[in-house]
C-alpha cells in the first residue's frame, strides 16, 4: 500500500515554504503525479514522491539510498 501524508507534512520534510512547494509544483520542478486531493485537502504519495528522488540521482549519478 502506497503511504501519503499531507501536503503540510510534505513541506515540514524538504524544509521549505508551503508557498514555495506551490511555486516548484506549479512550474514543474516537482511531479504533479506524487499530489492528489481529497475533499479540499492535498495529499503527497511519499512512496512516489521518494521513487521521483531516486531517479533523478541516478539521473545524475548521486544515489545516498532512502529518504
Amino acid at each position: 500500500m502506497t503511504n501519503f501524508i499531507t501536503f503540510k507534512e510534505f513541506c515540514e520534510v524538504l524544509k521549505a515554504n508551503p508557498n514555495t512547494v506551490k511555486t516548484w509544483k506549479r512550474r514543474g520542478d516537482l511531479p504533479a503525479k506524487i499530489f492528489f486531493k481529497i475533499g479540499g485537502t492535498v495529499y503527497v504519495l511519499k512512496d512516489k514522491f521518494e521513487q521521483w528522488v531516486t531517479e533523478q540521482q541516478a539521473w545524475k549519478g548521486e544515489y545516498y539510498g532512502d529518504i
